[in-house]
C-alpha cells in the first residue's frame, strides 16, 4: 500500500499534499503535449510490439528521450504553478520550515513497483516544479513503456499522481513485521531499525537492532541490540550520504521503549485494517513533536509467509489476561 492508500486510511504518515491524475492530463493538455505524444506513438507503437517480442528494447530508449526531451523543457502552467505552490506553502507553514524539504514520488493508479523515479531532499518552489515534471516525465521512461505494453496497458495515457510528503528527518528508521520473518509466527511483532535513514539497513550495511512484541499484551519479549556503526542522513546537495556513527550511539537503542510500543500498536493498526501480516517501513521524525513522531513509510503485506498456514506458538484465541494468567502461574515475570 503506497502512501496515497495510507492517507486514505488515516495511517500515521508525514505531513504533505498530492497532485492527481487530472493535474497530470491538464499539464499535458495545456502544453499540448498530448497530441505530440500520441502522434509519436501512432507512429512508432507497431515497431515498439515488434521489437519487444524479439527483446529489442533499443527503440524503449529512443522513445524515452524524445518524449522525456518534450515534457522536460516544458514549464509548469500558470495555474498548476500556483495551486501545487500554494500548498507547499501550506505544508511550510504546518512544519514551521520556510522551503521546507520534500520528497517527491509517484503515486500510480496501479501498481508499477521501481517504475517511476523518486526525489528526496528537494527544496524550494522552482526546483519543486522541475521534480514534479521530471517524475510526469519518467511515466515515459524506457522499462516504464516496456512493462505497459507487455501487459497490454495504454502507452500514450498512463497519468500518474503523486505525493509531495515533508522529508523525514529520520533520528531513526526501519522495518516491522507483523510475525516473525524467520518462522511465521503470527502471535508477535517483530521490529528491526537502526540510526538515520533506513538505506543502511536495507542494504546490510549495519547490524540493526531489533525488538519482539508479543502481539496480545504488547510485552517485548526479545530485544538485540545491534553495533550500528555508520548511518545515512541527508547530505547538503540533497543526496544520501554516510556517515559513521559516534562510539556512544552505536550500542545504543535507537529507539525508546515508549517508540517500540508505540511502533507495535501501528502494526497491530495496519494488520487490522488490512486483514494480513504486514511488512511496513518506518521512521522517527526528529521534526515533529513526541507524541506525533512516529511516522510510516510504506506498508506492503508480508510475502513470504502470508500463504503458508502457521501455527502461532501460543493459542491466539486465548484473550491477553489467559495469556498473562499462564506467565504467572509459570513463574515467568510479565513487563
Amino acid at each position: 500500500m503506497g502512501l496515497g492508500g495510507m492517507i486514505r486510511d488515516g495511517l500515521a504518515i508525514p505531513p504533505g499534499f498530492a497532485t492527481t491524475l487530472v493535474a497530470y492530463n491538464k499539464f499535458l493538455e495545456l502544453t499540448g503535449l498530448n497530441k505530440e505524444i500520441a502522434a509519436y506513438f501512432e507512429k512508432n507503437k507497431g515497431k515498439m510490439e515488434a521489437d519487444l517480442r524479439v527483446n529489442d528494447v533499443r527503440i524503449f530508449g529512443e522513445a524515452e528521450k524524445y518524449i522525456g526531451n518534450l515534457i522536460e523543457t516544458q514549464s509548469m502552467p500558470a495555474e498548476l504553478k500556483e495551486e501545487i505552490l500554494s500548498f507547499y506553502h501550506q505544508l511550510g507553514k504546518q512544519c514551521q520550515v520556510d522551503n521546507v524539504p520534500v520528497a517527491v514520488r509517484s503515486s500510480g493508479p496501479v501498481s508499477m513497483p521501481g517504475q517511476f523515479d523518486t526525489f528526496l531532499h528537494v527544496e524550494g518552489e522552482e526546483a519543486l516544479l522541475e521534480k514534479i515534471i521530471k517524475v510526469w516525465s519518467s511515466s515515459y521512461n524506457a522499462r516504464s513503456m516496456a512493462y505497459r505494453l507487455q501487459r497490454g496497458m495504454s502507452l500514450e495515457n498512463s497519468p500518474i499522481g503523486i505525493a509531495i510528503m515533508k522529508m523525514v528527518n529520520a533520528r531513526s528508521s526501519g522495518v516491522m513485521f507483523t510475525l516473525d520473518p524467520l518462522n511465521g509466527d503470527r502471535s508477535v511483532i517483530t521490529i528491526e531499525g537502526s540510526w538515520g535513514l533506513g538505506e543502511s539497513l536495507v542494504s546490510g550495511q549495519v547490524t540493526p537492532d531489533t525488538f519482539t512484541l508479543n502481539k496480545v499484551t504488547m510485552e517485548i519479549t526479545k530485544r538485540t541490540i545491534g553495533e550500528k556503526a555508520i548511518e545515512m542522513i541527508g547530505g547538503p546537495d540533497g543526496e544520501v550520504i554516510s556517515v559513521e556513527v559516534d562510539e556512544k550511539r552505536r550500542n545504543t537503542p535507537c529507539i525508546t521503549e515508549e517508540e517500540i510500543y508505540g511502533l507495535g500498536k501501528l502494526g497491530k493498526k495496519v494488520e487490522t485494517k488490512y486483514k494480513l501480516p504486514q511488512d511496513i517501513e518506518w521512521a522517527v521524525d526528529d521534526d515533529l513533536p513526541a507524541s506525533d513522531n512516529l511516522v510510516l513509510l510504506q506498508t506492503r503485506p508480508e510475502t513470504v509467509w502470508n500463504k503458508k498456514e502457521i501455527k502461532p506458538l501460543y493459542d491466539s484465541k486465548k484473550s491477553a489476561m489467559d495469556h498473562i494468567v499462564s506467565k504467572l502461574m509459570a513463574g515467568e515475570k510479565i513487563g
